[in-house]
């Protein structure tokens, strides 16, 4: 279960972004609110296009390539949260140094590894993506 502000928060943005594309989709708003951030990439594969925006491949590709940047966001912020209460709890004075020292390390450590495991999947999935991309162009013949 979502916590409820989150839910407002993107049930607003989809509000107001539905708005300023076309006028306010009621549909979409609802679903968001009703059932959840997790189907905000099928929002952001289907919503109109703005003047000067483009959009490549078929609908699906685009439900998986926002549904990257969502999982990516909130693994993000999750890492993020716990990276804080670890640190604060390494401050607590009633733990041993030794073990205020091994969370320190420990979370850095984590936070080293969270970077690199993002820098990997942004990669892997910029490359399948461009290929995709190459693929389709040549099969339309542009």
């Amino acid at each position: 279960m979502w916590p409820r502000w989150v839910r407002g928060i993107i049930t607003l943005w989809v509000a107001f972004d539905s708005q300023n594309r076309k006028g306010l989709d009621l549909f979409w708003v609802l679903v968001i609110l009703l059932l959840g951030p997790l189907l905000l990439p099928f929002y952001l594969a289907a919503r109109p296009l703005v003047k000067g925006e483009t959009r490549r491949g078929g609908y699906l590709w685009n439900v998986l390539w926002n549904f990257e940047k969502l999982v990516s966001t909130l693994t993000g912020l999750a890492a993020s949260a716990v990276f804080l209460e670890n640190m604060m709890e390494s401050e607590n004075r009633e733990l041993p140094e030794v073990k205020r020292a091994e969370i320190k390390a420990g979370s850095i450590l984590g936070v080293v590894a969270i970077i690199l495991a993002f820098g990997v999947a942004r990669l892997m999935f910029d490359g399948i993506r461009t290929s995709l991309e190459v693929g389709m162009e040549e099969e339309t013949g542009g």
